[in-house]
């Protein structure tokens, strides 16, 4: 994983793997199967993370790299269980991956806008693997309201965000009107957006 140390700790129990930190079952009598209706039941429901949780989330999102004898100490639990609650969170779909944070004026994309896209709903199914393969599209959403698509994007200059529009977007099957709003100062960026507290 990406967060780094991915050794059983001393506290992980006898035979833990590398990963989870769980130590494989003792082979035992099997139960009789289940009936077929509890196997249609593939995958358990995700639970809330708890605030235990939500430390592992802040430091994973702060630094994926973070080891996890470090993540363990944070959250004061044994290394064992920092690995379960870190699968748990993978499995649950809570954390969906690791990635990284790029300075885009740095990276030559000096020009950041959003672009609003409104047109023919039966179009828009169609557009969906066009747009995503826009290499200047960061995030591309549908959205209700007064336009129909909301695409984020980054480009060099503004000669390469004329052409983006006028070239490509406006030629899209369907399409009927667009808005660019052009970003001056990027203020608040969160990888992790927490529930406001009561």
């Amino acid at each position: 994983m990406a967060h780094g140390d991915t050794r059983p700790g001393p506290d992980a129990p006898p035979g833990a793997d590398a990963v989870t930190g769980t130590g494989a079952e003792p082979d035992r009598p099997r139960a009789a199967a289940a009936p077929d209706r509890s196997r249609a039941r593939t995958r358990r429901a995700a639970r809330l993370p708890d605030a235990t949780d939500e430390v592992i989330i802040s430091a994973l999102s702060e630094d994926a790299r973070t080891g996890i004898t470090e993540i363990a100490a944070l959250a004061n639990v044994s290394r064992a269980t920092a690995y379960n609650r870190i699968k748990r969170l993978t499995d649950d779909g809570i954390i969906r991956g690791y990635s990284v944070i790029a300075d885009h004026a740095r990276m030559g994309l000096g020009v950041t806008a959003l672009v609003l896209i409104s047109g023919s709903q039966p179009d828009w199914r169609a557009n969906r693997e066009v747009l995503s393969s826009y290499p200047e599209v960061e995030y591309c959403w549908y959205v209700v309201g007064s336009a129909d698509i909301v695409l984020l994007v980054r480009v060099a200059d503004t000669d390469q965000l004329r052409d983006l529009i006028l070239t490509r977007l406006q030629s899209l099957p369907g399409v009927t009107a667009t808005q660019t709003l052009t970003v001056i100062d990027e203020v608040v960026h969160r990888p992790v957006v927490r529930p406001a507290e009561d």
